[in-house]
């Protein structure tokens, strides 16, 4: 592949990631606060829409294995997904301020999480054709994770632009589905026309129940190990980004600098996302993935030490320690998930031996449903503890009780340091690296 085409594939991450992120920060809190759907029932409106979601998932994998079209394998459910993203992408943004209820918010998350099924499997089985070497699939999907990054940048700097001129919640989410809806079309386009894609047809894969492969993946404890670690990774990510705005505003008490802040964080995960990859390349994947895990407990340790130092100081020492914990935690942000997709591609080489067949689009399906399901328990879960078991209020800001704020604090801090050491655990137990994997294609050649 030439570096081009190599940008052309990374970059049909760049439109699904800048319109995903801002579900968690931006997206949430608007229907909840603005919109006056209350926090507890906006987490379990998008827990079931995710949870509905998932059951795509395999479905999806299944598809993508089993019927390919004149294009190939993958390009016509990339040409599929855009339009679904873009009409998702304006009901969501774009909401009519009257009329959101529920069954609307529903419907809309329903579509854009359908459209990203559509695109992200897609995406990921996809690698695995184009890239079939160890080290050069982990260069490809880190660039693929870089423009994801670049496509968060350009949503959070949006916002930190329009706060200059118009501070409501309302503007920020408006501009930032303006921006999504167009990017969507010009790299979809772009993709389907430098990308190569596979042209052969396996009529091995093609069975009676497609199904019962999904289902005997249950049973492979590598792959498992490795699920297990990304739902984990997931949920921390997910939850620190649901509760960001809410943390910076009643904890911290800086909710003015939030958008900064974030843009900061995002920065410097680029920086991290070459550093792990780095590290992947001289050690194995799965030891760089599992550093980062590891990286990002040791600096929760350190902002939960550092948070009792911070408390009385004046708005601008607290601000730069605040800023500087920000940066340093977002180093590890980039680092996991696009060397777990490559992980997960290699294990996908050798279940294709074992089982005698492409199965990758089953085989990414059962991640990125294990992965929503994570994703839709870190807004569930914290919403529906803050309001029922310590009576959080997100409409009365700083005015809650200090109990409820310290459980945001501790909540924010302590579950994910908990769930990346385990993940950390499993990555560092995984038991194939470099030289098993060339075994793998070896044998796959022959």
């Amino acid at each position: 592949m030439t570096f081009f085409q190599r940008l052309s594939y990374a970059a049909l991450n760049f439109p699904t990631a800048a319109a995903g992120m801002p579900i968690f920060i931006f997206i949430l809190p608007y229907y909840a606060g603005d919109l006056g759907l209350g926090l507890s029932l906006v987490g379990i409106i998008f827990f079931l829409g995710r949870i509905t979601d998932i059951f795509t998932d395999p479905i999806m994998g299944v598809l993508i294995d089993k019927f390919p079209s004149k294009w190939g394998k993958h390009k016509h459910w990339i040409f599929l997904s855009a339009p679904v993203l873009m009409l998702a992408t304006y009901l969501i943004f774009s909401p009519p301020i009257s009329s959101a209820s529920t069954y609307y918010f529903f419907i809309a998350l329903f579509l854009l999480y359908s459209g990203f099924t559509l695109s992200s499997i897609t995406q990921l089985s996809w690698s695995s054709f184009l890239v079939p070497d160890y080290d050069d699939r982990t260069r490809l999907l880190t660039l693929r994770e870089l423009m994801a990054l670049i496509g968060m940048l350009c949503v959070i700097a949006i916002p930190a632009i329009v706060e200059l001129f118009n501070t409501s919640l309302e503007a920020k989410v408006l501009a930032i589905g303006i921006f999504v809806f167009f990017s969507i079309p010009i790299m979809t386009v772009n993709a389907l026309k430098h990308v190569p894609d596979s042209q052969k047809v396996n009529h091995q894969s093609i069975t009676e129940n497609p199904f019962r492969i999904f289902f005997s993946l249950f049973k492979n404890l590598m792959l498992n190990k490795i699920i297990f670690a990304a739902f984990l990774i997931a949920f921390c990510m997910g939850l620190n980004g649901a509760l960001y705005l809410i943390w910076m505003e009643v904890v911290i008490e800086l909710p003015e600098y939030s958008s900064r802040l974030m843009l900061a964080y995002y920065l410097v995960s680029i920086l991290g996302l070459w550093a792990w990859r780095q590290l992947s390349i001289k050690t194995n994947k799965h030891y760089a993935a599992a550093a980062a895990c590891v990286y990002a407990v040791v600096i929760l340790v350190i902002g939960f030490i550092g948070y009792g130092f911070i408390r009385e100081l004046d708005d601008f020492t607290k601000l730069i320690s605040v800023g500087l914990f920000i940066i340093l935690y977002g180093f590890s942000f980039a680092g996991p998930f696009p060397l777990i997709n490559a992980i997960i591609a290699d294990i996908s080489d050798k279940l294709s031996l074992d089982y005698d067949k492409n199965i990758s689009g089953t085989v990414f399906s059962y991640l990125t449903a294990i992965i929503k399901l994570g994703f839709a328990l870190a807004a569930m879960v914290p919403y529906l503890a803050l309001e029922l078991l310590w009576g959080f209020d997100i409409s009365l800001g700083i005015a809650n009780t200090e109990s409820s704020k310290m459980a945001i604090f501790y909540i924010w801090i302590f579950v994910p340091i908990l769930s990346y050491g385990i993940a950390a655990f499993m990555l560092f137990t995984h038991s194939l690296g470099r030289n098993e994997h060339k075994q793998i294609k070896e044998s796959l050649r022959q």
